[in-house]
């Protein structure tokens, strides 16, 4: 059974662009090194469409999806994520009760239908 998630950063007023910078390269390392990570794909709005309701400033978006269970925590507490908080946990709100101290939302989502019809 696959395991599909959301999750939602903030980037921190000011760290922008090299946030986004980073946030490229940790998809390119999930994608190079983590087989069991399906999909993992980084957005952030369009302000130049128009979304209601107004998303906020340095929203940042995560659609993943792993093979399952064992296969996101092996990617939340692996290497590649471990060490890209600790490098860039900063350029983002942070937590600092809970490890990783980036502050983050996620939804755990149950699929009930639906397809892709190629990759994007």
């Amino acid at each position: 059974m696959y395991y599909p998630l959301e999750a939602k950063w903030t980037i921190l007023p000011g760290n922008e662009e090299k946030a986004k910078t980073a946030l490229i390269q940790l998809a390119k390392d999930v994608q190079e090194n983590e087989p069991e990570t399906l999909l993992y794909m980084v957005h952030v709005p369009d302000f130049n469409q128009k979304t209601l309701p107004t998303p906020p400033e340095g929203q940042v978006i995560f659609w993943e999806v792993y093979e399952n269970q064992d296969a996101f925590f092996k990617h939340v507490n692996g290497p590649i994520f471990t060490e890209f908080v600790k490098t860039y946990g900063d350029l983002f709100l942070s937590d600092f009760n809970t490890p990783p101290n980036v502050f983050m939302t996620t939804e755990v989502l149950f699929q009930i239908q639906g397809f892709s019809r190629k990759a994007l």
